[in-house]
């Protein structure tokens, strides 16, 4: 697999992006297009993970504070899950919030996916918390 990893281009691969990220975290829920998205789209860093121009994967980084980043809406299509894209993408974000000069990224994570942030470095937070009716869980990763 030749899968490209990197920043959005333009307005219509941000269109594209959302679409997938729609796909992956809301449709399963029943939710409606454009509930994936929410009002620090423009003031954060998009990454996307492609295959043959489609978007496969992708993942968003915002600046919390001079020194803590966000890394939220991290989402793989279903067929290409637990084959490294992920974290391929969570790396990528990693080191974008490197060059930000930020020493701390935090993400909210399914509980079915601490696992996967755990492998990364991540460390959980307190208790878990209900968002969209799931259970999820603050974890950090100093960098």
């Amino acid at each position: 697999m030749n899968i490209e990893l990197r920043l959005v281009k333009n307005q219509q691969e941000l269109e594209d992006m959302f679409y997938q990220r729609w796909l992956v975290l809301r449709s399963t829920l029943g939710m409606e297009l454009g509930s994936e998205r929410d009002t620090h789209e423009d003031s954060a860093i998009h990454v996307i993970a492609t295959l043959d121009r489609k978007i496969i994967g992708s993942g968003r980084l915002r600046e919390l504070s001079p020194e803590l980043g966000s890394i939220a809406y991290l989402a793989v299509l279903p067929e290409f899950q637990n084959r490294g894209v992920g974290t391929k993408l969570i790396e990528k974000l990693i080191y974008q919030a490197r060059e930000k000069n930020l020493k701390t990224v935090r993400v909210m994570s399914r509980t079915n996916a601490v696992k996967f942030y755990q492998n990364l470095g991540f460390s959980p937070e307190d208790k878990s918390s209900e968002y969209l009716g799931i259970s999820h869980l603050f974890m950090q990763l100093k960098i």
